[in-house]
């Protein structure tokens, strides 16, 4: 999937990444254009943030392990950076909540199907996992907040979310084509409120409005859209499709 993905050419140092979390069959190839865009970027730590898809809990959860592990090896997790990021706020803790689901018929899959294309373009890159038990308002801004006051310039932050849910392909075009207009603007805000007020749809809104939140202080930001599709385009079934978007924000100058 690499491999068949376009160069995207220079685009600045990369700040956040955009990445859909289906099956790799379905949205695996719109994943790896985003990745293939960071993959010259001087990164040595990625923050990755997931919404909770099986259990709900009143927090955004740091991993409090010590690795994530997949069949390509072992993905530290950046002690220092995660410590930094939860001091003093009540809304960011270390926890294994929606991280380990022993308790759970199932488990979370928002995080773990980004860590092999991570560990394809990045060698010994460390990652902070964080999986968002609730995406209210308040709780994006303060881990935007924590991520902004934690982060260096060498943390790259990953939201990942697919877009909307079981719509016939026409109608999900339109919504994703909402959501991408608002997110073009770099508004937290404005990200936030779209899909409150139900004109588009993300899974991971949280983490895409708290990524928005830790990059809003930088200079130059600029967006780009790498790819957007539906499962649709991989089963042939229009009736019933979900969203998926690669995108990418960088910061000027060289990567």
């Amino acid at each position: 999937m690499l491999a068949a993905a376009p160069q995207a050419g220079p685009l600045g140092r990369s700040r956040v990444l955009v990445s859909p979390h289906a099956g790799y069959a379905y949205s695996g190839t719109v994943a790896a254009y985003g990745f293939r865009a960071v993959a010259d970027s001087d990164v040595s730590t990625v923050v990755l943030i997931g919404p909770s898809h099986v259990e709900y809990f009143d927090f955004s959860s740091v991993f409090d392990g010590d690795a994530y592990e997949t069949p390509l090896g072992v993905l530290h997790v950046d002690h220092e950076l995660a410590d930094r990021v939860c001091a003093g706020r009540d809304t960011v803790r270390r926890s294994p909540r929606g991280h380990v689901q022993t308790h759970l018929p199932r488990g979370e899959h928002s995080l773990e199907v980004q860590l092999p294309f991570l560990q394809r373009i990045f060698a010994d890159v460390r990652i902070v996992p964080i999986v968002m038990g609730e995406q209210g308002w308040r709780h994006c801004e303060e881990l935007g907040r924590a991520l902004a006051a934690a982060a260096g310039d060498d943390t790259l932050v990953l939201a990942s979310t697919d877009l909307s849910h079981f719509y016939d392909a026409r109608r999900a075009e339109e919504l994703d084509a909402v959501f991408c207009r608002a997110l073009a603007t770099l508004s937290a805000r404005g990200v936030h409120d779209a899909v409150k007020a139900r004109t588009c749809e993300a899974c991971g809104l949280g983490p895409v409005v708290a990524a928005l939140a830790a990059v809003a202080g930088h200079d130059g930001l600029l967006y780009s859209e790498l790819r957007r599709t539906h499962s649709g385009a991989v089963t042939g079934d229009n009736s019933s499709v979900v969203g998926y978007l690669s995108a990418v924000v960088t910061a000027g100058g060289a990567s």
